[in-house]
């Protein structure tokens, strides 16, 4: 490996840290460790708290990263974008386990409204919380993941055109990716930098079959 390749990842890997770091300082424990695959420098490892972000997550030796997570989506990206998919992937998770925590306790009452008992309620908002922490350290301009559905109507979009439906019109540009504009006898939706870059992220991944 060149001087500048080794500088390159050795950059990447320390961004690695750096990042792993302040994940776990929410308390969500990654592990970063040798990767006994020649094709890989290290691999990284999921917390041990039933939290499953990634069935497999490598660095390359030119400091990409080769991931596949648990929706059976896989891809290739740079430091940037895994940046936003660790942190959204694990808040998303969390998020999950309270949502099915939620459906659990309310089936168990039959649908009653009937209050968690304590203990249970304070392990729900904590795991809420949490999310909600994780979600916090991305940056404003971050984009959001896309889902099938969203890549959809963002490559269906028109120039002055409305996105529709439109309460998706409206959900995406809560998002930040469109941006409604006005012009004369005109209303029209247009994708923003952060949907570009949305697309751009959804670009690298690709549905692995099963």
């Amino acid at each position: 490996m060149t001087d500048r390749k080794q500088l390159n990842i050795e950059k990447t890997l320390q961004s690695v840290r750096d990042l792993l770091d302040r994940l776990g300082r929410e308390g969500v424990e990654f592990t970063l460790v040798d990767s006994e695959c020649s094709d890989y420098v290290a691999d990284i490892r999921n917390p041990n708290s039933k939290t499953y972000v990634f069935l497999e997550c490598s660095i390359r030796p030119n400091g990409t990263f080769v991931w596949w997570d648990y929706d059976h989506h896989k891809g290739v990206c740079d430091f940037d974008e895994f940046r936003v998919r660790i942190i959204t992937l694990t808040a998303d998770r969390y998020f999950d386990r309270v949502k099915d925590m939620r459906k659990r306790w309310a089936d168990l009452c039959d649908g009653t409204d009937t209050p968690m008992p304590d203990p249970l309620a304070a392990v729900v908002s904590d795991m809420e919380n949490k999310a909600n922490r994780l979600k916090a350290l991305l940056e404003p301009d971050d984009p959001p993941l896309l889902d099938g559905r969203d890549i959809a109507i963002l490559k269906e979009l028109k120039s002055h055109d409305v996105a529709e439906p439109a309460e998706e019109s409206q959900r995406l540009r809560e998002l930040g990716v469109l941006e409604r504009r006005y012009d004369i006898d005109q209303v029209f939706d247009v994708l923003t930098d952060k949907g570009e870059k949305a697309l751009e992220f959804a670009s690298h991944v690709e549905r692995s079959g099963f």
